[in-house]
């Protein structure tokens, strides 16, 4: 019989360029269903798959900082920012695993837009072995993957968050949340166009944005 988990934490990463309230409402949202103990928000330095952010790490880190300070069992992880190059995610997952240990859960959020890339991640298949993985299903993104990916992940596939509560590692799940429309690219445009982004992130984050005058007079990629 398996001994019960001592807690369980999940992680979510993302560029966080800049943080806003589709971000947290989801995070808060994943953490009560999976009665999580810790939900780490870790921005990463430069992902791989899309264009160097507009913030800096220091800046995109103090924003992430702002917007969790007084939500509880919220945890800033800012491991990969003091990386240099790309961030990838499974030398996260794996460096927490090393340091929680064996006995607790260790889950991993992603967007299904991101899922639909998973072929591209570095060592994908070796994500499963450090944590769960769970896909939140976007409305714009149906739940597809390459063949191989999703033979993987469909032979892990767990029945219910029940189920996810309880795997330390290796197990995968999907569901929908209901989603903010809110996104980084959307209110990037907004500042650079002088338009107001009030209520669509924290207050906190919004005024540093001011203060340093970032995002204004600049192109916009594509980011959530």
């Amino acid at each position: 019989m398996t001994a019960p988990l001592r807690k369980h934490c999940l992680v979510f990463g993302g560029t966080f360029d800049p943080i806003h309230h589709g971000h947290l409402r989801s995070a808060i949202e994943l953490r009560e269903l999976l009665q999580a103990d810790e939900l780490r928000l870790m921005p990463s330095h430069q992902p791989p798959l899309r264009g160097r952010p507009s913030g800096t790490a220091q800046q995109r880190l103090e924003m992430v900082q702002l917007a969790a300070a007084n939500e509880p069992g919220f945890i800033v992880d800012d491991r990969e920012l003091s990386r240099d190059g790309a961030s990838y995610t499974v030398d996260s997952l794996q460096e927490l695993r090393a340091e929680l240990g064996d006995g607790v859960g260790l889950t991993m959020v992603m967007g299904s837009d991101a899922y639909a890339k998973l072929h591209r991640w570095h060592r994908w298949q070796s994500l499963l072995d450090y944590a769960n993985v769970w896909v939140i299903e976007r409305a714009d993104h149906p739940l597809q993957a390459d063949g191989e990916v999703a033979a993987a992940m469909d032979a892990r596939r767990l029945a219910s968050v029940e189920q996810l509560r309880t795997r330390a590692a290796g197990g995968f799940f999907s569901s929908r949340l209901i989603q903010l429309p809110i996104s980084a690219t959307d209110i990037r445009a907004r500042v650079a166009a002088g338009r107001s982004i009030r209520y669509l992130l924290p207050d906190a984050v919004a005024e540093r944005i001011a203060h340093w005058g970032l995002y204004q007079n600049m192109q916009t990629g594509t980011q959530s």
